[in-house]
């Protein structure tokens, strides 16, 4: 009896001495978060090394197994393939889209003009005004113009300061990029540390489990992102053509926009046509048709032709839980969280799909009976 009560004492203790230790730490969070935020800084060139040494892994892979390289010739291959592309982009894409984002944003007032002056035109007739004024339309349509100025220089304004902190921060980059090729030159030892780490950690039977997910979700990344990825570029380069022969400004700015959104599911490609049509009504309505059924015959030719023939349904998911796999992302993430929305929701439907199979193994008549 005497030994249970030291044993209770004891037990009571240790649980007094965790809620004060969570307690100080909830308590001084703003110190924790401020060490957490200067350790993650220091690690910022290695964290860009690892994903660059995820992203150009494959590349690599692609030398070895199909032109029989080794890792050396392979890894050298790969990064100067990579910093030709780098040296071409910043060539002749960055100064054209950035020259596009100023024009741009010096020419929102006249597009403003332009808008009020349809707006007014339109006013003019006494039954449409009658209509718009009953519903309640027409102050909320007269604000939205003269806000829309604001929201377009705050968004593109936004734009040149992301433009600025990639510049301010291409030290940072670059010594990431340096640090992923000896990352990629010697990638099965630090998987193999990772991966005895994990079981080290948390248990060869919760390591194992981990390191399964972890593998799931590595394939399902490639074979969604690096596949549409793929399928976005052929979209966009299609779609920089079309808009350079219907002589649309800006139409590398606008290829860009409609291969980026273009990889979000769903929501992505209707993004990419409202902002290319709001630019081209500026110019001609006749035009902005124009760039509307070229734009829809193009989404359509994705749709039902090239996407399939690339991804061929590998993710394999219903609309309903990609959709909400983007909203739930995109929310908490932001673009990336989109562009991982669809094998995150992959991975969790294959682990969803064997819970619910061991379930039906184990209770068969509890299932038959539903």
């Amino acid at each position: 009896m005497k030994l249970d009560r030291n044993i209770k004492y004891k037990d009571i203790l240790i649980a007094v001495l965790i809620v004060f230790i969570v307690y100080k730490v909830v308590d001084n969070y703003p110190i924790y978060l401020a060490i957490l935020k200067k350790f993650i800084n220091v690690l910022t060139p290695f964290i860009y090394a690892f994903i660059f040494a995820y992203i150009l892994n494959p590349i690599m892979k692609l030398f070895e197994k199909k032109l029989k390289l080794n890792r050396g010739l392979s890894v050298a291959s790969t990064y100067l393939i990579f910093l030709g592309i780098l040296v071409i982009i910043g060539i002749y894409v960055i100064p054209s889209v950035i020259d596009s984002i100023i024009s741009i944003a010096k020419e929102v007032p006249s597009y403003i003009d332009t808008a009020q002056g349809w707006i007014n035109s339109a006013l003019q007739n006494d039954k449409f005004y009658a209509i718009m004024k009953e519903a309640g339309v027409l102050h909320t349509l007269t604000s939205v113009t003269t806000k829309f100025g604001a929201i377009a220089v705050n968004l593109l304004e936004g734009a040149a300061g992301s433009l600025l902190t990639i510049t301010t921060d291409i030290i940072m980059i670059g010594f990431g990029f340096l640090i992923s090729i000896y990352v990629l030159a010697d990638k099965e030892r630090f998987i193999k540390q990772g991966k005895l780490l994990t079981v080290m950690i948390i248990g060869e039977k919760r390591g194992k489990w981990i390191l399964n997910l972890f593998r799931t979700y590595n394939y399902m990344i490639g074979t969604y992102i690096g596949i549409k990825a793929l399928d976005s570029l052929i979209i966009g380069l299609i779609s920089l053509i079309g808009l350079i022969i219907l002589k649309v400004p800006y139409a590398i700015l606008l290829a860009i926009v409609v291969g980026f959104t273009n990889m979000i599911p769903y929501f992505g490609p209707f993004v990419g046509d409202v902002v290319c049509c709001i630019v081209a009504i500026f110019i001609s309505p006749w035009k902005t048709l124009g760039v509307f059924i070229f734009l829809l015959l193009l989404q359509q030719f994705d749709a039902w032709y090239l996407e399939p023939k690339l991804v061929s349904g590998k993710v394999g998911i219903g609309p309903f839980w990609v959709v909400l796999g983007v909203t739930i992302g995109g929310g908490f993430f932001g673009a990336i969280g989109m562009l991982l929305a669809s094998p995150t929701m992959a991975t969790i439907k294959i682990y969803y799909d064997i819970i619910v199979n061991r379930f039906k193994e184990k209770h068969k008549d509890v299932v038959d009976e539903l």
